[in-house]
């Protein structure tokens, strides 16, 4: 949630929480997995013609996250869940957008291109 209100705070773009998964746009929700790679993941379905992105669902990974050994501080999760949330705005590749998106958070780059890429 925090990561949730950090994106609105930017105003580039407004995430609304609903209860309703079958509802959402974007489905956000948490697992656990010693074999893969990745604190989170974010899968996403593109409408090719108008390159907006349809539907997300964004997975938090609690066996990297929440397990002390990997170095994980609060602010790195949410840096984390604001990565992955990015995905469904901007796929972009810098700032929060790096692949190693848990070290920076949102940056002015990130709200220039999604304005860019929603202004309509």
């Amino acid at each position: 949630k925090e990561a949730i209100t950090n994106w609105n705070n930017t105003g580039a773009f407004i995430f609304t929480l609903t209860d309703d998964a079958s509802t959402a746009d974007i489905v956000a929700t948490d697992y656990s997995d010693a074999n893969s790679q990745a604190a989170g993941l974010a899968d996403s379905q593109t409408n090719v013609l108008t390159n907006r992105i349809t539907h997300v669902d964004v997975k938090l990974n609690r066996y990297f996250l929440l397990n002390s050994d990997f170095g994980y501080t609060h602010k790195r999760i949410v840096n984390t869940a604001e990565h992955e949330l990015g995905h469904a705005i901007d796929d972009s590749k810098t700032s929060v957008m790096q692949s190693a998106g848990s070290y920076y958070g949102i940056q002015q780059v990130d709200i220039d291109t999604v304005h860019a890429l929603y202004a309509n």
